[in-house]
């Protein structure tokens, strides 16, 4: 027999306020980070009926509780909504008519003039409207988990070889950042990091009474922003708990908090499934502002960029190995931005040793702090935040197919580029992506030629080996940042195909990068794999 309901109301008002109802799909939690795996909350309408109980002696009347099935329907948190009303006063005429009709307010924004609401019946939520409200649902956004079996065979980790993978090795990194407050929304950041001394926090979720039991995330996120740019300052919003659970409305309250605490960029190094209009109107007060906001495409391995990444103006990121070869477990999509490292990065756990780094959790970081990097070092003279990301953006090294596409956004993240865009004369051909179309008459491979260096290029010569043969093409001239593509037929093969191509410079010019001058691609049809 289920317990009395009069008693379990203001027990399931605390589960709502925790998170409610817990359906989502699920991305990442880095295994080796995380102190405990997350596990969803429980359904907080689980063992309560519809049906009518007789009362006994003494008892009080019990509140019709009805199952939130079109929040259910949508993967959205049961039994909760976000209302954003027209203006301060109905927001306050709303809240004096809720007191005692089992209405729990469980979060505000008042810049936004919204609020997160949790209740027992939709139809007497409803009833207590306006009618000039717009409502929205409340989405579960966690920490993601990287499913098993979603990373490669021979995938290349990274470890500690971040910055020459950038192409950053041999500067003086030591006044990157400076002058720089990072938001970074996530589970915290540990006080053994070494990223405390340079970190003041908010908590939006309470912190684990046991420090030792702090999922890591957030501090190992953390730690690749502050690898890049060392003398950023971190502003760390705890919007998700040990679980690494949050959602779309704390998510939205963690972007407010950072934009009136001074942060000029934001890590969101989270996502989830389901629109909220409050979320992007959180997105929506940053932009306004000035302050960037980078968040994970997610890694699920399907084409659709996780929410807030997928949001109009938001900076999403996808994860490459060391090699430079998109992860499958990384989302793909039209609006994604740009690729960075996420694999087996080398970051820091919440004892301030070294963990493994793995997702798209760990490639926002990255993009991150090479924005911060751009704003503030000892080369280029300082940018804000949207100037620094627009030019980080437009030294992507070209990857997969020719232009953006939805594996790499509009390519690879190369903060070495950025560091020498003012630097004139610099050479550098690079033979950057092999890319194979599967027609009905053959395979097409389309090989697209960079030029990532400062200096006019002509009359580079291009040789591509393929089955068919080896074929000599010329680049007459390349200007600056802007690439050549060719395409040679190839007969269909039922096995792996090998690609070869080289470029060379003239004999009276010095390659500054000779290593991407000659690429090497094994293509596995469908029918092979």
């Amino acid at each position: 027999m289920t317990p009395r309901r009069w008693i379990l109301f203001p027990l399931l008002f605390a589960a709502l306020a925790t998170g409610g109802y817990f359906i989502a799909r699920t991305a990442e939690v880095e295994r080796p980070i995380s102190t405990k795996p997350p596990t969803p909350p429980k359904d907080p309408f689980a063992g309560l009926e519809n049906e009518p109980r007789k009362l006994g002696s003494g008892e009080r009347p019990e509140p019709k509780i009805r199952l939130d099935t079109e929040a259910l329907e949508k993967g959205a948190i049961a039994g909760q909504r976000s209302l954003v009303f027209a203006d301060r006063e109905s927001m306050e005429r709303f809240l004096a008519k809720i007191r005692g009709k089992g209405i729990a307010v469980l979060g505000r924004i008042d810049a936004l003039k919204a609020l997160r609401v949790g209740f027992l019946s939709a139809a007497e939520l409803a009833a207590l409207l306006e009618g000039t409200e717009q409502t929205g649902f409340i989405f579960p956004i966690i920490v993601p988990e990287l499913p098993e079996g979603t990373i490669q065979p021979g995938a290349v980790p990274f470890g500690n070889r971040l910055a020459s993978w950038l192409g950053i090795n041999g500067y003086d990194r030591s006044t990157w950042g400076n002058g720089v407050l990072v938001a970074v929304l996530d589970t915290g950041v540990s006080a053994a990091s070494s990223a405390a001394s340079r970190m003041r926090q908010i908590s939006l979720v309470d912190f684990p009474k046991d420090l030792s039991q702090l999922n890591g995330h957030g501090t190992a996120v953390s730690s690749l922003i502050l690898d890049v740019a060392p003398s950023a300052s971190i502003l760390s919003i705890r919007v998700a708990d040990d679980n690494g659970s949050s959602n779309s409305f704390l998510i939205a309250q963690g972007i407010l908090a950072a934009v009136d605490g001074g942060a000029k960029v934001i890590n969101i190094s989270m996502g989830g499934d389901g629109y909220s209009s409050v979320l992007q109107s959180a997105v929506e007060y940053a932009q306004e502002r000035g302050v960037v906001i980078v968040a994970a495409a997610g890694n699920n391995g399907i084409n659709q960029i996780a929410q807030p990444a997928a949001l109009p103006g938001v900076i999403a990121v996808g994860a490459v190995d060391a090699s430079g070869d998109h992860l499958l477990f990384s989302n793909t999509g039209s609006n994604l931005t740009a690729a960075a490292p996420g694999y087996a990065l080398n970051a820091e756990g919440i004892d301030g040793g070294t963990v493994s780094f793995t997702g798209t959790s760990a490639s926002v970081p990255v993009q991150v702090g090479a924005i911060v990097a751009t704003m503030s070092n000892n080369i280029n003279q300082s940018l804000n935040a949207t100037n620094a990301a627009k030019l980080v953006s437009s030294y992507l090294n070209e990857a997969g197919a020719p232009g953006a596409d939805p594996l790499y956004g509009g390519g690879l993240t190369d903060l070495g580029r950025v560091m020498e865009s003012s630097t004139p004369g610099i050479v550098d051909a690079a033979v950057a992506s092999q890319w194979v179309v599967n027609g009905t008459n053959g395979l097409t491979l389309q090989v697209t030629v960079q030029n990532q260096g400062t200096a006019n290029l002509f009359n580079l010569p291009v040789q591509v080996t393929t089955p068919a043969g080896t074929q000599s093409m010329n680049v007459g001239s390349l200007a600056a940042g802007k690439t050549q593509t060719f395409e040679i037929r190839v007969p269909a093969s039922s096995d792996p195909v090998t690609f070869q191509t080289s470029i060379s410079v003239p004999v009276n010019q010095t390659d500054a990068n000779p290593s991407n001058n000659r690429r090497v691609d094994v293509y596995t049809p469908a029918a092979a794999q």
